[in-house]
């Protein structure tokens, strides 16, 4: 999926917006979703403790293959705090998202940032954008998450910071 042209603006989504990308949910999958989007407006303020409503502090759990090292809440806590940092204006946004039974959604979402606020993997700032599509299956317990799978692009991401050089192929097999 490529992403449509966009502005910073188009991070702070209206109801209209939002109601677009919760069509079809149930009204607990939609109350998830929302959830989900309200976090991403603290963490986009850098609203360090006003994110912990959101999460089960004590059993939230992380799991993605490319951060084995952020496993509790507390840990994975300190991701999106460094890429604020480093990537300013470092900012979320939900752009689709599906429901399943009572505690689970998958969101489809949007990290932008430009790396201006010091290295990131040994990288001096470059000041070139970061433009992250990931997904996110969300399990819920109560009204709070309880567990966060992530899967995101980190190969075109390592790509356009210039971490690494990757070879485009026009045919890959051949």
């Amino acid at each position: 999926m490529g992403l449509a042209p966009f502005t910073e603006a188009d991070f702070v989504l209206s109801q209209e917006k939002r109601d677009e990308i919760t069509e079809g949910l149930t009204p607990r999958q939609k109350f998830m979703v929302e959830h989900w989007m309200n976090l991403h407006e603290v963490i986009n303020r850098g609203d360090w403790d006003g994110m912990d409503v959101f999460f089960n502090t004590d059993t939230m759990t992380y799991d993605n293959p490319n951060r084995p090292d952020l496993g509790t809440y507390f840990n994975w806590k300190t991701s999106p705090q460094g890429l604020y940092k480093t990537f300013p204006p470092s900012i979320y946004r939900t752009l689709k998202a599906w429901g399943r039974g009572e505690n689970e959604i998958c969101v489809l979402c949007h990290h932008h940032g430009k790396h201006t606020g010091g290295p990131y993997m040994g990288v001096q700032p470059t000041g070139n954008e970061l433009n992250v599509v990931w997904f996110s299956w969300l399990r819920f317990r109560g009204d709070k998450i309880d567990h966060i799978y992530s899967i995101s692009d980190v190969l075109t991401m390592l790509k356009d910071l210039e971490v690494i050089e990757v070879p485009q192929p026009v045919d890959p097999y051949k």
